[in-house]
């Protein structure tokens, strides 16, 4: 049998390509091992399914400014533990940058204006918080917020039909579901979601840092609401507007529910 080693060079094997993509980040105020397996442990008693296989990056600039040495292969057995895979590493210092690589773990710098806009965070938060939120990027100027404005109100998306389990879909402006939102589904959204049936899967919006962002929806039953990355799993804490249709907005940088 003779290989046609000039036929196989003109097939075209593979295309690399750039995309956007919404990941958790895990932001870490302590370096004790223990107390945060003992938080994730309750954290996913609450959502047993939701973090499995979840990609994660975890940042260190809590932990950065006092220059606090971090057991990066610690951490990462620990994520394997509870099914969580960690993808990266953001921030901290050049230790943890080589303690990335020699665990085959991708290392990605600070943002300074990253770090600076998230300046509702207490520096004198308390040491058993675990902040987990969604990554997004920074914005550099006022040039970039208008244009971000102009994107929310421009680029609208508009889907008729009801969305399935395992189903992602994504809106540069505001999300309008005419139809249901299964359970696994998930919509993530610039803008506001809108879903005019029963949400029953995850809702994501303003993913892009957009605080005024809202979501919504005609009967509420949803397994995760998230808005600028502030996120709350509904059906494993209050009940009261199971079922009813909502506004969820976010206040003071909680998430707020009310009945319309």
């Amino acid at each position: 049998m003779t290989l046609d080693v000039q036929s196989l060079s003109s097939v075209k094997a593979f295309q690399m390509k750039s995309g956007i993509y919404t990941l958790t980040t895990l932001e870490l105020y302590v370096k004790d091992i223990f107390l945060i397996r003992q938080q994730l442990q309750i954290m996913i008693q609450k959502a047993p399914n939701f973090f499995q296989q979840t990609p994660v990056i975890i940042a260190l600039e809590k932990l950065e400014r006092g220059k606090i040495y971090f057991d990066i292969f610690a951490l990462r057995h620990l994520m394997h533990e509870f099914g969580i895979v960690l993808i990266a590493v953001r921030g901290g210092t050049d230790t943890h940058r080589k303690d990335a690589f020699a665990n085959n773990i991708a290392w990605i710098p600070s943002s300074k204006s990253y770090i600076e806009d998230d300046n509702h965070y207490d520096d004198t938060a308390s040491a058993n918080v675990i902040k987990i939120r969604k990554h997004r990027s920074p914005l550099k100027n006022n040039e970039d917020l208008e244009e971000k404005k102009h994107v929310i109100a421009t680029e609208s998306k508009i889907i008729e039909k009801p969305v399935r389990s395992g189903q992602q879909v994504h809106s540069l402006g505001d999300l309008i579901v005419l139809g249901s939102v299964n359970e696994g589904a998930e919509l993530l959204a610039i803008g506001n979601i809108h879903v005019y049936g029963h949400l029953r899967g995850r809702a994501l919006a303003g993913i892009n840092g957009n605080q005024n962002a809202r979501i919504f929806c005609r009967q509420f039953e949803a397994e995760l609401i998230s808005i600028c990355g502030q996120y709350k799993l509904p059906a494993h804490s209050d009940k009261s507007h199971w079922g009813k249709s909502v506004l969820i907005s976010l206040i003071d940088h909680c998430l707020h529910m009310k009945e319309l």
